[in-house]
């Protein structure tokens, strides 16, 4: 019985570095559609979309796997030997597990990086566009003054 629940934790492991994969090639993915300008929003979106609901799935992964690992915890730690292959199978899928874990952490790093300097992009490109609508208007109304002669000045004579 025991060794079939390792089993779970095993393939659940397995599973779960699959989807990191899949993270990882949607973290690329994401990182080229912020290098191009402009920046696609809707493909953005729907990169971000499909990450989240990856996440998720790790998220039930994780649930499973440490539910699972409650329920024989105790007897692998009190006969290790008799499941040293297969914990030894487990610890190496941790591993790896781990290492793509730091691998998305720092493509979401650079991601964030590239996007927050998109976002800095755009805000100068609104700074600079009220300036320049601020600078015209305040131009036309200059004009239009300059072509209202004041009553004064003029002479009432025909």
């Amino acid at each position: 019985m025991t060794e079939g629940y390792l089993q779970i934790l095993i393939e659940s492991l397995e599973k779960k570095i699959i989807v990191l994969n899949q993270i990882i090639e949607l973290d690329k993915k994401q990182a080229e559609i912020s290098a191009h300008q402009p920046m696609d929003m809707e493909a953005y979106d729907e990169v971000v979309e499909a990450k989240d609901k990856l996440v998720d799935e790790i998220n039930k992964l994780d649930d499973g796997f440490s539910s699972t690992y409650e329920l024989i915890g105790d007897e692998v730690k009190n006969h290790p030997q008799q499941y040293r292959e297969q914990v030894q199978k487990l610890q190496e899928l941790i591993r790896a597990a781990v290492d793509k874990g730091v691998t998305i952490e720092a493509q979401e790093k650079r991601n964030k990086a590239a996007l927050d300097t998109v976002f800095r992009m755009k805000r100068q490109e609104i700074r600079q566009m009220k300036v320049s609508t601020s600078a015209a208007s305040k131009y036309y109304k200059n004009m239009s003054r300059i072509n209202n002669i004041d009553p004064q000045l003029m002479d009432k004579k025909k």
